[in-house]
């Protein structure tokens, strides 16, 4: 049988993820939240069966957060149901989330998929420290593998302020040739190899140090600056580019093409005389469109597209899956490869609808000759 480029891809993913036999220690004390007393008098069995020493149980959510207050912070794991009377399980893990941080939560329940994934994806966005999502009837052998998971300690981070910036100081730094592109290499995931790196804006401040794309990049698009920021990252990947190939490490480098560039009819022209100006083949950069913004010129972004794609610029369609009309978009402007977004990759092998998306949009990707 031979294999795909896909098929190869979505192996090494499922390896990559797969769970390992678990090394660490059995949690110490575990809180049992379940307002069906059979079932949770038989959980607590099954939990000190497997060597935890301390098993709290809870009736339901408002007792679990009385015990949880008194504990001032030594529960390793909340094992909770989600369809509760009063405080159910969602809205218990919220409040664990905001005042018991370092406790894990593993949810039982005995609802559809799609409802235990919707739960994944509440804890991910409220930073909840969640163990794992397991199905009612649960086994002996999926409490354990659960169950025996080092504590983490979620520790805060201090927050970093973002400078305020001005278009004056911005203006000033482009003068003074303070930006900078930063590399974050891609891997090709059948063999491992660099193929290549997607340029990501720095500013080099005097006084401030570095600063992250988060305090200018707004301000920048909402001015008439854009073209010229663009292209003086343009030059820092070039001189990128050429380090690259002095150092034995070949491959494209990417740069994120604003809308508010795009959507300026001179782009494309400004962009190629630029690659001319640097001696840059234009088949070693790819130009990054983010899907999720719509565009306010749909018409002029399309002709640079296309120009720039008839010129042998390598396009590709940034955080495919998020934006409007994402399959619309796809059929009808002039990409070369697509970029998945994250939110479809993290869990992917946990989750079966997310798996479903990434395999599919493999295959269309191969069926229209696009990279993903």
């Amino acid at each position: 049988m031979t294999l795909s480029a896909a098929d190869i891809a979505l192996a090494a993913l499922k390896v990559a993820a797969s769970p390992t036999p678990c090394t660490g220690a059995v949690a110490q004390t575990v809180l049992v939240v379940e307002d069906h007393e059979f079932q949770r008098h038989a959980l607590v069995r099954i939990i000190r069966s497997l060597g935890v020493p301390h098993v709290q149980e809870a009736a339901d959510g408002a007792q679990a957060l009385e015990i949880l207050a008194r504990s001032h912070g030594c529960i390793d794991i909340v094992v909770t149901d989600l369809d509760m009377p009063g405080i159910d399980g969602m809205a218990l893990m919220r409040q664990i989330g905001a005042h018991a941080p370092d406790a894990g939560i593993l949810v039982l329940s005995a609802g559809e998929r799609d409802l235990l994934t919707a739960v994944e994806w509440l804890a991910r966005e409220q930073l909840i420290h969640l163990v794992a999502v397991l199905e009612k009837p649960v086994s002996r052998q999926a409490l354990a593998t659960a169950l025996c998971r080092p504590k983490v300690v979620r520790r805060r981070l201090p927050a970093v302020a973002t400078p305020a910036v001005s278009l004056d100081d911005i203006s000033a730094a482009l003068a003074a040739d303070q930006f900078e592109a930063f590399l974050q290499p891609k891997i090709r995931l059948i063999d491992g190899q660099l193929c290549g790196a997607e340029a990501l804006a720095r500013w080099r401040h005097p006084t401030l140090g570095w600063i992250a794309p988060t305090a200018f990049i707004d301000v920048i698009e909402r001015s008439a600056l854009i073209g010229d920021f663009s292209l003086a990252m343009l030059e820092s990947v070039a001189w990128a580019m050429r380090w690259l190939d002095d150092s034995g490490l070949p491959g494209r480098i990417a740069l994120n093409a604003s809308p508010a560039w795009l959507d300026q009819p001179d782009m494309a022209e400004r962009l190629s005389q630029t690659m001319a100006r640097l001696e840059l083949p234009v088949n070693r950069l790819t130009i990054e469109v983010t899907e999720s913004v719509a565009s306010s010129n749909l018409t002029a972004t399309l002709e640079n597209l296309a120009r720039l794609r008839m010129r042998g610029f390598l396009l590709s369609v940034d955080d495919f899956g998020t934006g409007f009309s994402s399959l619309q978009r796809l059929v009808s402007s002039p990409f070369s490869e697509i970029k998945l977004d994250r939110s479809f990759i993290s869990g992917v092998v946990r989750d079966t609808p997310r798996w479903y998306v990434v395999e599919s949009t493999i295959a269309l990707a191969n069926k229209l000759g696009l990279k993903t």
